[in-house]
């Protein structure tokens, strides 16, 4: 739930204009954080209106671009925060508890900060309307995530519990956090029309408001409600004719294609199968799209013939062939979105493992910033796959590779919020950062430790690298 503003609403505010206000956080959320005083804007709420006062800002798929360092004004969230940053969505059942169109900014405005600033932040969106539930709520972040990646300026990486944020320098003084939530709000209400209300409060946590330490509280709560916001399904892929799949990252990557299945949930970790569901129902014409199983040739590897005919048909032709639960053989292609990877580490045969929050040094010898630069852009790379925290829960994960069996190292942190998805008897045996990043030393360690990978993949004690076929290339022996 949001904090409420001492009790009352200044009405009749525009974009252009806001009250300083002292924001009291409810008790029953954040009784340990001590929520600075923040600012109130009203957004444009007639259906006729809700685009005012954005002409000065480009918008569209035209406007899709990076922001380099050198040109930011600010930077939110990304790898030197470590990524301890979120944007929750959570869909309410009581209208009373969202006031439409209220933004709360606490922290400085984009105008405000000095050239070159970077903060955390937390970002929190409520949204309500007649017969929007939970299950729609997926869909309802996809439309946000649309708006945003067309906004001039504007620069977003990563997932909602991962952001990365840059704001050019070029859109100061046209460009506010509350026009950028106001794009949202219109957006969604425009091809979401079901949602009637959505109110956003936005934590820009420089040293003066607090930092890491006001955000990594909230961080935690936030990431546990995500969680708890997630719905089970009880499906199986036994149990499903109809995979689906994504093509709204090929802006970025112009042959990618996701392929989601009850258990393969994508790298960017905001959309389940129930969730592509829900988007084709509502959006039949859109970039998720109903993608038929056909014959299974393996269901370990998760190759399949239907899935193989719509990605080479989506992928303009390029890619021929997927294995949906492997990394080294035929791998999904991937955007640029992913919340991690995995990578594959010859000297042991085996499969690292990173997320975009840790910044050192993998085994590769490179970070994970380069890694993700070599591998995105919609190619097929053998040995390279993009994964979210949430396929790594999935009984199915890389499991055409050896699942677990084939996992070498992990950041620590990333290791210790897995813990519980990570076999037992594997968990000791898989090193990180803390134990090396040298792959001779990761190999003796493996031995030392008795990883499974030592008898299962390797011969007399030894590790035995794959020859991998370059990005787009086929294995030697199909």
């Amino acid at each position: 739930m949001f904090a409420c503003a001492n009790g009352w609403l200044c009405r009749g505010l525009t974009v252009g204009q806001h009250v300083q206000k002292e924001v009291k956080v409810s008790a029953a959320e954040d009784t340990e954080v001590k929520i600075p005083p923040g600012r109130e804007f009203q957004l444009p709420t007639d259906p006729d209106h809700l685009w005012d006062g954005l002409q000065d800002v480009g918008l569209g798929i035209r406007w899709v671009a990076e922001v380099k360092k050198a040109d930011m004004q600010i930077e939110l969230s990304g790898p030197k925060w470590e990524y301890k940053s979120y944007t929750i969505l959570e869909v309410i059942e009581d209208p009373n508890q969202v006031r439409d169109g209220i933004v709360t900014l606490i922290g400085p405005d984009i105008h405000e900060v000095e050239p070159g600033t970077s903060a955390p932040s937390a970002w929190e969106i409520k949204v309500y309307g007649p017969g929007i539930t939970q299950r729609h709520r997926e869909y309802v972040e996809r439309q946000m995530a649309m708006a945003l990646h067309g906004i001039e300026g504007y620069m977003a990486f990563g997932s909602f519990q991962a952001p990365w944020m840059r704001i050019s320098k070029a859109v100061v003084g046209r460009l506010t956090f509350a026009k950028l939530c106001q794009v949202v709000h219109a957006y969604v209400k425009t091809v979401v029309p079901q949602v009637e209300k959505m109110e956003f409060r936005w934590i820009v946590a420089t040293p003066e408001v607090g930092g890491l330490d006001l955000i990594l509280p909230l961080y935690k709560r936030g990431i546990e409600r995500l969680k708890a916001q997630e719905q089970s399904v009880a499906l199986e892929d036994e149990d499903v004719d109809i995979f689906y799949g994504c093509t709204i990252c090929k802006s970025l990557a112009p042959n990618h294609v996701c392929a989601i299945t009850p258990s393969q949930i994508p790298y960017c970790g905001i959309l389940s199968y129930n969730g592509a569901q829900v988007t084709v129902e509502l959006d039949p014409e859109g970039y998720i799209f109903p993608m038929p199983k056909g014959e299974c040739r393996d269901p370990d590897l998760g190759s399949y013939t239907g899935v193989d005919e719509a990605v080479y048909e989506r992928s303009n032709h390029q890619v021929k062939r997927v294995n949906i639960f492997s990394a080294i053989r035929y791998p999904t292609t991937n955007c640029g979105c992913f919340e991690g990877a995995a990578f594959y580490i010859p000297e042991v045969d085996g499969l690292g493992l990173a997320i975009r929050r840790y910044i050192g040094v993998t085994p590769l010898g490179i970070k994970f910033s380069r890694l993700a630069g070599m591998i995105s852009g919609g190619s097929q790379n053998h040995g390279y796959k993009g994964i979210s925290l949430r396929s790594m829960q999935s009984k199915t994960f890389l499991k055409g590779d050896g699942g677990w069996n084939r996992i070498v190292w992990m950041p620590a942190d990333m290791k210790q919020e897995m813990a519980e998805y990570i076999p037992e008897e594997v968990y000791d045996k898989i090193a990180t950062e803390q134990d090396t990043i040298d792959p001779g030393e990761l190999r003796e360690f493996l031995k030392q430790k008795g990883h499974p990978i030592v008898e299962r993949f390797w011969k007399n004690g030894e590790p035995q690298p794959l020859n991998l076929p370059p990005p787009g290339g086929d294995w030697p022996d199909e």
